[in-house]
């Protein structure tokens, strides 16, 4: 339960903190790597191939990038599971502090910790204006919103969220082009428009401490209606202004509208069918795994 006293250490010295830390990180960011962790790395990799980049620099920059968007997505976790242990321990009892790893003051030492170092990180790679914007929107919807307008607040901070997140992944390459920034927009409000999903799979949670989400104010049909909706029209959008102006070849084109149709349309089609929370953490999963897909597609298209 939440507040429990956190777990010894398993193993001694450096090693076992090693272990111990890399444990408490996978438990604690699990749920949203897809998206938020491996998604906008791979964007990083599509920046390398469309400026030509060379294997070991590529490397370099990928590496960086994994960095980075670790400590994206930690600064992110810890301060909403510092806050959330409540509903945690409903939705998600595998995580730190519902599990006994830790206490919520030991992951609020360990959020300040990774805010300092993810701002030195923006300061070192000239990124540090999406290292505040996003330190300030984490800190706004963790610690400021109440929890009575959680559901108007999230949207606009998640939209900040990715488009800080994909622009970031470009610039730690090179300056954001006009190239960039059609994939940052088209591909970062598309999916942000679906990301309401996520609330439908922690409406229990959300309910035990009074967070007001969408889910819960107008139930869950209209909010996985709407989720449907976008995510099928979303790659006729991502065709039109992403895929199909490119310069590749038609086969390669409709190889990455097929794919990424498929995994949408199945996505939304989860969504509807299959209804119930563990099948909705998988369609959630499934999600940021296409989002994950589209950015991919720049590889072979830019």
């Amino acid at each position: 339960m939440p507040g429990n006293p956190a777990r010894p250490l398993s193993g001694t010295g450096l090693v076992g903190r090693i272990g111990f830390e890399a444990r408490v990180t996978g438990r604690m960011m699990a749920a949203n790597a897809p998206a938020a962790f491996l998604s906008p790395v791979l964007f990083t990799a599509v920046a390398c191939v469309h400026h030509h980049v060379g294997g070991p620099a590529t490397a370099l920059h990928v590496a960086v990038s994994t960095l980075w968007f670790a400590l994206f997505l930690y600064v992110f976790d810890a301060s909403n599971q510092v806050r959330g242990a409540t509903e945690d321990a409903l939705n998600k009892p595998y995580r730190p502090i519902p599990s006994g790893l830790l206490t919520p003051q030991a992951l609020m030492r360990r959020f300040w910790c990774a805010m300092l170092l993810y701002a030195l990180l923006g300061l070192v790679t000239a990124t540090l204006l999406w290292v505040l914007l996003w330190q300030a929107a984490t800190v706004v919807l963790h610690f400021v919103s109440a929890p009575r307008i959680y559901f108007a607040v999230k949207p606009m901070l998640m939209q900040l969220g990715i488009i800080t997140q994909l622009a970031a992944a470009w610039q730690l390459v090179a300056p954001l082009d006009t190239t960039a920034w059609a994939w940052v927009l088209v591909t970062g409000v598309g999916y942000n428009l679906a990301m309401i999903y996520e609330d439908v799979r922690d409406m229990e949670g959300d309910r035990s401490i009074g967070r007001r989400t969408l889910p819960l104010i107008v139930g869950h049909w209209p909010v996985r209606i709407w989720f449907a909706a976008v995510m099928t029209a979303l790659p006729l959008a991502l065709h039109h202004w992403l895929f199909a102006p490119s310069n590749a070849r038609p086969a390669l084109i409709a190889a990455c509208t097929l794919t990424v149709t498929g995994m949408n349309w199945y996505a939304a089609l989860r969504s509807l069918v299959i209804r119930n929370a563990r099948a909705d953490r998988i369609t959630y999963q499934l999600y940021g795994l296409a989002f994950g897909v589209t950015l991919t597609c720049g590889l072979v298209l830019l």
